[in-house]
């Protein structure tokens, strides 16, 4: 609490870097998903709707982690993870989707992969992290038992 002037007020938030960071990134990945849809609306780029659609989709999931993240909410770690699934699964499937030679397609699953544990990863931490940070404002509050003998 900070005291202002006689008032006591409510110390403002402060976010753990790790959640900061996380949420720049996730909102960035939205950015670049959404930019992508916006490319695929405006121009003749031949992409199938089904890939538009999983980037939307993509975005949205990366946008709810984005915000998820900044405000320290309890559903944050499974929007990174939905992330995870829908755009790993996308770049697993551009092979099929787009019609790739075989020798296109060698690196697809890695990368599908190395999305998928970049986001579980994420998961990992923003639950540690928010476990731990609900945890010390438990600790931290004192207890609201009432002397009745008064």
């Amino acid at each position: 609490m900070l005291q202002v002037g006689g008032m006591k007020t409510p110390s403002p938030t402060r976010r753990p870097r790790g959640r900061l960071v996380l949420a720049v990134v996730f909102a960035l990945l939205a950015l670049n998903a959404w930019w992508q849809v916006v490319q695929d609306v405006t121009s003749a780029n031949g992409s199938p709707r089904t890939l538009t659609l999983l980037k939307v989709v993509a975005g949205a999931m990366a946008a709810a982690a984005a915000w998820g993240s900044w405000k320290g909410v309890r559903w944050a770690p499974a929007f990174a993870l939905a992330y995870g699934v829908v755009a790993g699964g996308m770049v697993a499937g551009l092979g099929p989707m787009l019609d790739l030679p075989p020798e296109s397609r060698r690196g697809l699953w890695t990368g599908a992969a190395i999305i998928m544990v970049a986001a579980l990863l994420s998961a990992w931490w923003l639950r540690r992290s928010l476990h731990r940070e609900r945890a010390r404002s438990h600790t931290a509050r004192p207890s609201s038992s009432v002397n009745a003998a008064g």
